[in-house]
């Protein structure tokens, strides 16, 4: 028995989800074996998952019996796949919750949004290619230089075997963008690096979100060490706006993930503003 993997008994699969653009949340797993020390989600996870933050997770098992029956009642809208968590952390290939997940709220008309930072996702690329009318996949990157990510990042998949699955998902057809971010003033702020990223996403028909880090207090003994600095609004306001001048350059969709919600209503109804 592994140590560092508690089972828990779920008592729902969809939950309300705290972002605009998705309706709903579905999280099998609580915590994350990539530790990334700059996660929201260590305030949102229980306290031995925080305070062992990237070493020990918590496991749903029973959450797709849960799933079969919400999916057939529930008012139908958008789910996000592992919201507090990473759905393609290595324990996945052990449950296989989330193939079952897809499946399910397809057929029963959800729309399933995923974000990962595992080119692990290509496992599952039959099925996200059989359902690619009612999904979207999006793939984190923080940087593409290797030490600058296993410092903030340290247990997740390297930044390059990120970018080829990535790249493999949308010459599938699957409709693919890039998270960039978060972007923390002093760690992974450099235009070059942020330009590259750009350009491979202009390359390869990918949109991008992007984000500033937000101080959380989970985040604090995780984040010293990594140099950063607390961002400034000066700092952020200069960020944003060479964002948009290099996505303009290369061809690029981008979206500050505060707004991302007006692009989901765009995508559906039309241009809203």
């Amino acid at each position: 028995m592994n140590e560092n993997v508690i089972e828990i008994e779920a008592r729902h699969a969809l939950g309300k989800s705290g972002m605009k653009e998705l309706d709903y949340a579905f999280n099998p797993y609580l915590g994350c074996f990539h530790g990334c020390r700059y996660c929201y989600a260590i305030d949102m996870s229980p306290d031995a998952v925080r305070e062992n933050w990237g070493t020990k997770i918590i496991v749903r098992p029973n959450i797709i019996e849960l799933l079969e029956r919400e999916a057939r009642i529930y008012r139908k809208g958008v789910v996000g796949i592992s919201t507090i968590t990473d759905p393609y952390q290595y324990i996945e290939m052990k449950y296989r919750i989330i193939p079952a997940a897809i499946e399910i709220l397809s057929r029963n008309g959800f729309y399933v949004t995923i974000q990962t930072k595992s080119p692990m996702v290509l496992k599952d690329i039959a099925i996200l290619e059989k359902n690619k009318k009612n999904l979207d996949v999006g793939i984190t990157v923080t940087s593409l230089k290797p030490e600058v990510s296993r410092m903030v990042e340290p247990y997740a998949p390297a930044p390059a075997k990120r970018l080829d699955a990535l790249k493999k998902l949308s010459h599938s057809g699957i409709n693919t963008w890039l998270y960039l971010g978060p972007l923390i003033q002093n760690v992974n702020d450099d235009l070059d690096g942020i330009e590259k990223i750009v350009e491979f996403c202009g390359e390869n028909r990918i949109r991008i979100i992007y984000d500033s880090f937000q101080d959380f207090s989970g985040t604090l003994p995780y984040m010293a060490g990594t140099g950063y600095i607390r961002s400034d609004q000066r700092w952020w306001n200069s960020m944003d706006n060479n964002i948009k001048s290099i996505c303009g350059k290369y061809g690029v969709s981008c979206t500050l993930e505060r707004d991302e919600w007006k692009y989901e209503l765009s995508r559906k109804y039309g241009k809203l503003f």
